[in-house]
C-alpha cells in the first residue's frame, strides 16, 4: 500500500506497479482522484490495470476525493477493470452518501480508516455504506477496540480489513473470522528486528510469543527525544 501514490504520473505508475509484482504482491493499493476529467481518472486506471495484469487484487483510493455524483459516475466506468474495492469515495461521514453510492456500483465500497472509536462503525453498517470494513487500530482504540469492530461487522455478514499497523494488524486478521486482508504498509518495519515475512502474496505469522516482534533499541535511539 505504500508505494502507488497520487503524486506518481503515469509513467512512475507504469514503472513501479510491475516491481510489485515481480516482488510477489498478489494484491496492491493505487491512488485517484485528483484528475480534472473523467478521461484521465480512467487513463490513470487503465495505465495501471495494464501494468499489474488481470491476475492481481486492485485497491483504488480516493481518500474522500469526490462528491457523490462524481463517485458514482466514475464508478460506473471503472467496472470493467475489475476492482477489488474502491475506498473512501467520499467524505467519511457522509453515511447516506456512501450507501447511495454502494446500491449504484457493483464494486464493493470500502471505509472506515477516518473513524475514532467504534459509534461510527455503527451508523455505517445501520445504514448500509460499506461493503468491506476498514479499522485503524489506533483510532480504534488498539487491538480491543479494533476487534469489537470486526465483531460487529460480522452479525452484518461484513469482511473486515486493517490500516496501517502491518505487524500488528496481521495478527488482528488473522484472528477475525472475517479477516480478509492486511495492508502491507512498511513505515514503521525499521523499529523492529525482523520485518513481516512474506510468501506467496500471503503474510506469514510469526509463531514467536505474543505479537512475534521486537524492538530494535538501536534504531529507537534515532527517534528519542531528550
Amino acid at each position: 500500500s505504500g508505494y502507488l501514490w497520487r503524486t506518481y504520473d503515469l509513467d512512475a505508475l507504469a514503472e513501479t506497479a510491475p516491481k510489485l509484482v515481480a516482488d510477489g504482491f498478489k494484491a496492491m493499493k493505487f491512488r485517484m482522484g485528483a484528475e480534472d476529467s473523467l478521461a484521465k481518472e480512467l487513463e490513470r486506471m487503465k495505465v495501471m490495470r495494464e501494468a499489474v495484469g488481470p491476475d492481481i487484487d486492485i485497491m483504488l483510493d480516493i481518500n474522500q476525493g469526490w462528491n457523490v455524483n462524481q463517485a458514482i459516475t466514475v464508478g460506473r466506468e471503472l467496472v470493467n477493470y475489475d476492482l477489488f474495492w474502491l475506498e473512501d469515495p467520499v467524505q467519511h461521514q457522509d453515511y447516506s452518501g456512501m450507501a447511495r453510492i454502494a446500491d449504484a456500483i457493483d464494486t464493493p465500497i470500502a471505509s472506515g480508516e477516518y473513524h475514532y472509536g467504534i459509534v461510527p462503525f455503527r451508523h455505517m453498517l445501520e445504514e448500509r455504506s460499506i461493503d468491506i470494513v476498514m479499522a485503524d487500530l489506533l483510532r480504534a482504540g488498539g487491538l480491543t477496540g479494533w476487534m469489537k469492530i470486526a465483531h460487529m461487522a460480522e452479525g452484518y455478514n461484513l469482511p473486515i480489513v486493517s490500516h496501517l499497523a502491518t505487524e500488528v494488524m496481521a495478527h488482528g486478521v488473522a484472528a477475525a473470522p472475517n479477516g480478509l486482508t492486511i495492508e502491507h504498509m512498511p513505515w514503521t518495519f525499521g523499529m523492529f528486528t525482523e520485518e513481516p515475512k512474506i510468501e506467496d502474496g500471503m503474510m506469514v505469522l510469526s509463531d514467536k510469543p505474543g505479537l512475534g516482534i521486537e524492538f530494535d533499541e538501536g534504531a529507537l535511539d534515532r527517534y528519542a527525544a531528550s
